[in-house]
């Protein structure tokens, strides 16, 4: 039994692994077996820049030297354009001096900064490359039917001269028959 059901799977299986198969049925399936893994794998992209974001936040507030010259410069930057709006926006002018964030402070903001920062990067990155995909696709798309509408245009064009010289052929043959017909006539 076992064998009759593998017979009949590769069987049903034949057209679309024979060398006899178009191009158009084996294309079509690797177009759709990309597609998922594709999707899958932007999808993993995105789930793995959240692990990689909290070791970067870790990696900030726990190795002294990468939090103080990496983490800390943005977030003392961003402390101060925040006061300094605030105070703008408030109506209070211009700060003059702006207090820096304590150390621990500016490290643990800076990691998170810096770990948001990424996880963004990674969904624009992904978002800009579905766009392309997606645009290419379409792209690819209105190829083939450019394509087609220029081998139909084409084709009307060869039937219109095709119908041209079949009128023309009908005509010299109405005209041979009506210079014979009244020579019979006559006869």
């Amino acid at each position: 039994m076992a064998v009759t059901i593998f017979g009949n799977f590769r069987l049903a299986l034949r057209p679309y692994f024979s060398r006899y198969a178009t191009s158009f049925v084996r294309e079509k399936m690797i177009t759709e077996a990309a597609f998922p893994i594709i999707k899958l794998a932007t999808l993993g992209i995105k789930q793995i820049s959240k692990p990689v974001s909290k070791g970067i936040k870790q990696l900030g507030k726990n190795n002294p030297t990468f939090g103080r010259r990496v983490c800390a410069p943005p977030a003392q930057l961003y402390h101060w354009l925040d006061v300094n709006l605030r105070m703008r926006i408030l109506g209070l002018g211009k700060a003059t001096e702006v207090a820096p964030l304590s150390e621990e402070a500016a490290v643990e903001l800076g990691a998170e900064m810096i770990g948001e920062t990424f996880i963004f990067t990674v969904a624009v990155g992904c978002l800009a490359f579905e766009y392309w995909r997606q645009a290419r696709k379409e792209a690819k798309h209105e190829n083939k039917q450019t394509d087609a509408i220029d081998r139909l245009e084409s084709r009307v064009n060869e039937l219109g001269m095709l119908l041209e010289q079949q009128d023309a052929r009908l005509r010299e043959m109405n005209r041979i028959i009506l210079t014979r017909t009244p020579a019979s006539k006559s006869s």
